[in-house]
């Protein structure tokens, strides 16, 4: 163990949590999520049913409604504390002042007083898209914590020459930093037999999808069962009409099954089930824009072929993610994967496909990190 320690704020997503995981297994970390009452109310919140590693402390504060917003400044002193006392603990751990990670603008007032050469910004989206009415906010938060972070991490390479070019002075600091995944998403067997015939999402199922092209799609390939793991979501960020309705339709059309939420650490054997992953993600969403989705490196990891619409952080991986740019390219490539899955080729290519996931998980992000700490 080196004397690198962390401090993870915000810690409520699975993606700085995977981090915050990974890092805990060599060096001492503590993550906290943050929540108001109602949202804890709501969705009662909890850690990843994951054996935790032995580095790793956990934290979930619950707060009044407001605690980050407008009445930031009666709470400000009572959370700067909480931030000195768990930068003390692990300074005791590790000998050094532990580094502090940020993943959202709306913690720059807490980490004012910590040395700011220790100080992480990790980007996972554009933040404005949050709350559009709080965009000036957003942003002067967001110029704060840029001028004084060591680091930033941006998951979208979208968001990296964004941040750039926003921020020309801080330019030398922005450094991609993509999704990982967990060790235990990984197929163990690639070669079992899927279900035949079928093209799965997994995910929410709310306004990012292209449902107008989803439909067409389905209803043109009705030998194919298109499966569904997600719940609903209603909020609707651009304009496509009434989607909330096609989206029914293709919920109801003969050859969908939709399969409910279901625990995050459950989907693994959902896209290892599927005959083919898809992103069919609408491309001039803003959110899928400046987003780098989960589903690509989980779909990796399942050794099956993926298919995506256009989104810029799935052109990255042109090795095994195939893009295509309309109803009728989708449904020949679906068809022509049906086809290539037959030949012997298939097993080298996912043998292969697994091997790139290998070499993408939080624990190589971890190493990553640290490297460019030291």
């Amino acid at each position: 163990m080196t004397n690198l320690s962390f401090l993870f704020l915000g810690a409520n997503t699975p993606w700085t949590y995977g981090l915050a995981e990974a890092l805990a297994q060599s060096h001492p970390t503590q993550a906290v999520q943050f929540y108001d009452w109602q949202t804890h109310r709501a969705f009662k919140p909890n850690w990843s049913q994951r054996h935790p590693p032995k580095f790793l402390n956990r934290t979930i504060e619950v707060l009044p409604s407001g605690y980050a917003g407008r009445l930031e400044w009666i709470f400000r002193g009572y959370i700067r504390s909480w931030v000195k006392n768990w930068c003390r603990q692990l300074q005791r751990q590790s000998g050094q002042s532990p580094w502090i990670i940020a993943p959202e603008p709306y913690l720059y007032p807490w980490v004012t007083d910590i040395p700011h050469t220790r100080l992480i910004y990790f980007n996972v989206d554009d933040y404005v898209l949050y709350r559009p009415d709080r965009k000036e906010q957003i942003l002067v938060q967001e110029r704060q914590l840029m001028k004084e972070t060591e680091l930033t991490l941006c998951s979208a390479q979208f968001q990296v020459k964004a941040l750039k070019a926003r921020y020309p002075e801080q330019a030398a600091q922005i450094y991609h930093f993509p999704h990982g995944l967990v060790e235990s998403c990984l197929n163990p067997n690639p070669q079992q037999s899927v279900e035949p015939m079928t093209v799965g999402y997994v995910g929410t199922l709310g306004d990012r999808l292209d449902w107008k092209l989803i439909d067409q799609v389905i209803q043109a390939c009705p030998d194919i069962t298109f499966i569904f793991v997600g719940g609903l979501d209603e909020q609707s960020m651009i304009n496509q009409g009434n989607w909330q309705a096609t989206r029914q339709a293709v919920l109801s059309l003969p050859n969908v099954r939709h399969i409910g939420k279901v625990p995050a650490d459950q989907v693994t054997t959902y896209y290892w089930s599927f005959a083919i992953n898809w992103i069919p993600y609408l491309v001039n969403h803003p959110f899928n824009q400046a987003s780098c989705p989960t589903k690509i490196m989980d779909g990796i990891a399942s050794g099956r072929p993926i298919l995506s619409t256009d989104i810029p952080e799935c052109r990255l991986y042109p090795d095994w993610i195939t893009i295509f740019d309309s109803v009728e390219d989708a449904i020949i490539l679906i068809y022509e994967q049906f086809m290539l899955l037959e030949i012997p080729q298939s097993k080298e290519h996912s043998s292969k496909q697994l091997g790139f996931a290998q070499e993408n998980t939080w624990q190589v992000r971890a190493q990553t990190l640290a490297q460019l700490l030291s």
